[in-house]
Order: C-alpha cells, then sequence, then structure tokens
C-alpha cells in the first residue's frame, strides 16, 4: 500500500505551497512599493525641497539683501554633503555666487510646474568638481529678487535615479529567486514523495511475500531519506540474519538432540543397573547443551561488566594452551607457540579463558594425528588491539559455511563425525561481542592443505 496516494495531499507539497504563496505575497508588496515609488514621486519630492529652499532664501533677501543670499550661499556651497546646486546673477546676467557655472538657459528642458531639467557644469574652482564630476542631470527652479537678481536652485538627481534603479534591479533579482525557490520547492517535494513511495511500496512487497532477502534501493547517499534507507537495510540484514538462525537453531535443535534422546529412549528401555553410568552420560549431554544456551543467552541480553577487571591475558592464554597440552601430546599434534608476555587487558579473565579455551579445543578436535596447530597471541599497535589467533591442519571449512560458523547448533556436514554441539564457537562470539572484539575466521597459515584459521581481536580499552 503506497503511503502517499495523492501528491498534492502531501505533507510536503503543502508545506511547499504554503511557503511559494508567502513569497509571492512578499514579491507583490514590494511591486506595489515600487510602483508607488515612481518617476512623478520623487519629481514630486524634489520640487518640494526646491520650494522649500528657494522660500528660505526669498526671506533671507527680503530682510538682509543680497549681500546675506551670497553669505548663504557660500556656506551651502562649501558643504560637500549639499546635494543642491545654485546660480545668483545680476540684471546684467553676471555671475554673483553659486557653484554652477553657467546659466543653463539653452539646454534647459521645461517639465511642469516651473520645473525645469538641466545638465549640471560645476565650477572649476569648486571643490566639488573632484567629488562628483560633471556630467549631471537635475531639476531647477528659478526665483526672482528684487534688483533684478535671479537665483537658479537645483537639486541633483543622480542619487536619486541610482537609488530608484537599484530598487528596480532588486525587485528583478528577488523575482527571479522567488521562481527558483518555487520550482525547487516543487521538485524536492516530488522527490520527498516519490522516495517514501518507494520505501513503502518495497516494504509493503516484502510484507506480503516474505522475502526477507529484498531491499530498499539506494540511490544516493547525501540525503536524509537515503540515510533512513541504509538503516532500514540494515535493520531487514539484523532481521533476515535472526530468522535464518532461528530457523537453522530449529533444525539443529532436531537433528542434534533426536540422537541423545533415541539413545536415552533405548537405555531407559533395557535399563539395568550397570547401564546407569550410560544414562548419566546422555543426560549430561543434554544438560551441557542446554547450560551452553542458557550461558550464551546470559551473556548476549545481560552484558554483565562486573567481574571487569584489569588483568594480565597473558596469563590466561597460557593457561588455556596448558589444559589442552595432554590431549595435544596424546594425538603427537605439533605445537607452534608465541604468546607475548604481560599482555594486559580490561576484561573478565574467566570469559575470555573460556574463549580461548573453547578455540584451542575446536582445534584440537579436528587437526588429525600427526598435524600442526599454531597458537599467536601478540599485541597489534596498528588496531591498538589484541589478538588471539589459532591456525590448524585440520579438515576447515569450506568458504560457503564460513560465516555461519559462530551460529548456534551449526555444524558442517563433515564435522558431524566428531563430538559435540555446536555450540562452542558461539559462546566465542558471545564473548568477544562482550569485549567490544571481533572474530573472523578463514583459511589456516600453515603451509598444510587443508585447515581453519580462528582469529579474535580484542580492543584496548581503559573500561
Amino acid at each position: 500500500m503506497r503511503a502517499i496516494q495523492a501528491y498534492s495531499k502531501s505533507s510536503s507539497f503543502i508545506v511547499s505551497f504554503i511557503f511559494i504563496i508567502l513569497l509571492f505575497i512578499g514579491v507583490s508588496f514590494n511591486t506595489y512599493v515600487q510602483t508607488v515609488t515612481s518617476d512623478d514621486l520623487l519629481i514630486r519630492e524634489t520640487q518640494a525641497a526646491i520650494l522649500a529652499d528657494i522660500g528660505g532664501f526669498r526671506s533671507l533677501y527680503n530682510a538682509a539683501g543680497r549681500p546675506a543670499v551670497v553669505k548663504a550661499l557660500q556656506d551651502r556651497t562649501n558643504n560637500l554633503s549639499n546635494d543642491f546646486l545654485y546660480y545668483l546673477k545680476n540684471g546684467n546676467d553676471e555671475y554673483i555666487a553659486g557653484n554652477l557655472s553657467k546659466w543653463p538657459a539653452s539646454d534647459a528642458i521645461p517639465i511642469k510646474n516651473g520645473l525645469l531639467e538641466i545638465q549640471v557644469r560645476l565650477r572649476k574652482n569648486d571643490d566639488k568638481v573632484g567629488v562628483r564630476g560633471q556630467k549631471e542631470t537635475a531639476i531647477a527652479m528659478i526665483v526672482e529678487f528684487g534688483n533684478k537678481d535671479s537665483l537658479m536652485v537645483a537639486r541633483s538627481v543622480k542619487d536619486i535615479e541610482f537609488s530608484h534603479k537599484l530598487a528596480q534591479i532588486s525587485s528583478i533579482v528577488l523575482i527571479v529567486i522567488v521562481s527558483i525557490i518555487s520550482v525547487l520547492s516543487i521538485v524536492v517535494a516530488y522527490y520527498v514523495v516519490s522516495r517514501i513511495n518507494l520505501i513503502s511500496d518495497t516494504a509493503d512487497e516484502i510484507i506480503s511475500t516474505g522475502n526477507l532477502s529484498d531491499r530498499l534501493y539506494v540511490e544516493s547517499n547525501w540525503d536524509d531519506l537515503s540515510k533512513l534507507t541504509l538503516a532500514l537495510n540494515q535493520m531487514l540484514d539484523k532481521i533476515e540474519q535472526s530468522v535464518n538462525s532461528i530457523q537453522s537453531v530449529s533444525d539443529s535443535i532436531a537433528h542434534d538432540l533426536r540422537t541423545p534422546l533415541t539413545r536415552l529412549k533405548s537405555h531407559i528401555e533395557q535399563i539395568e543397573h550397570d547401564e546407569k553410568g550410560a544414562l548419566i552420560a546422555e543426560c549430561d549431554n543434554i544438560l551441557a547443551i542446554f547450560n551452553s544456551l542458557l550461558r550464551i543467552t546470559d551473556i548476549e541480553t545481560s552484558a554483565k561488566r562486573a567481574g571487569f577487571a584489569h588483568e594480565n591475558v597473558s596469563a590466561v592464554a597460557e593457561d588455556a594452551i596448558d589444559l589442552y597440552q595432554p590431549v595435544i601430546e596424546e594425538k603427537s599434534i605439533t605445537l607452534g607457540m608465541n604468546v607475548a608476555s604481560d599482555l594486559t587487558l580490561y576484561c573478565d579473565k574467566n570469559l575470555l579463558f573460556q574463549a580461548f579455551a573453547n578455540v584451542i579445543d575446536n582445534a584440537v578436535k579436528f587437526t588429525p594425528e600427526g598435524g600442526d596447530i599454531s597458537i599467536t597471541f601478540l599485541r597489534e599497535k596498528r588496531k591498538n588491539a589484541l589478538v588471539f589467533q589459532v591456525d590448524d591442519s585440520g579438515i576447515g571449512v569450506s568458504d560457503e559455511v564460513v560465516d555461519k560458523l559462530t551460529q548456534r547448533f551449526f555444524r558442517e556436514d563433515k564435522s558431524r563425525t566428531q563430538s559435540g554441539n555446536g555450540l562452542g564457537l558461539s559462546l566465542v562470539a558471545a564473548i568477544v561481542s562482550l569485549h567490544k572484539g571481533e572474530i573472523k575466521f578463514g583459511k589456516t597459515r600453515l603451509n598444510r592443505a587443508s585447515g581453519l584459521s580462528c582469529r579474535i581481536e580484542l580492543p584496548e580499552t581503559k573500561e
């Protein structure tokens, strides 16, 4: 069943459309502001400023005459931050004061309401020439005083035009950005919904078919959905492994317990006083199996670390080797041993002894008389770990079953002639996992046609 039936009803698309609507509201408001702040509005604002300036000069001329106006013009033109331009002339068209170089009568363009558009020419001795340059457009208005004096007051529109143009460009850029974001929002929403539906469809197929080997398709590893897909695939791997282990355990229990139970039944049917030893041995065998299962479960589920301490594990390995020394000599097995001294580790030495002993027992059991066994226990600085490795010249295992060696009750067909219940290496794996280590199997390093290598890596940690 698809997780999302209709794209338009998905949360991703709803959020995308809300986001797009909000963006377009912002763009519309910005466009409205740009429309309101048109050229006419800018001209009206400039006209109001010029009229206010003219009113001030008119009042000053009426009150104090031409000298006061000239003094005020000099003060104004000396202020570099002032964007007003002036030209004061007498009745004979002679220059009196101001920062304009000439009276722009010929190139003046009438606008409206008495306003003129002029091309600015600053006086060469004016400080603003180097600051503003010569090529500017200004809006001007002329006022006449008594004695035929005339004053032209102009205001440059260069900065105003620049601000207006910059605002227009900003609006265009904003519209482009909003359009790109809108498209990306739809694309991302479509991608998210498609991936979710793909995950849902695959999960539904796995549920309906019961095929746990199917996996979710991973097309990238940069986005969160791909990381989620990888996590789900890892979970499916674990589930498949657990289900297969359960099936294998069930089959192995039925196979391995059937024979001792059959023998036990036969003995019970023919019981005599001198047969009690055989019955007890069979019962002990069955009890050993269940005790091993309980031991493995206790280690795996409880993860008890109460017995952990800093121990000399070299001595632990040597004790495990000494335990099997008589059996090794009895089978005339050549033993090569290289155990570094004073190797210490934060561990449970009793559990490690059990693990080392089980690995050695496995090698001794499947190595024929006159064979070879090599045991090394060294520190690998590159991995910052202690490595316990046992190589034998026994019957070995096929490549197809190497990964199954630590499964409970697993025993390869050619090894079923030997005694055992298939729980030894499972217990070793549980102990190694408790110590945050790793167990690996491979071809023997000995120069023999067959054999197995078991390698235990125990990381050196303070606690």
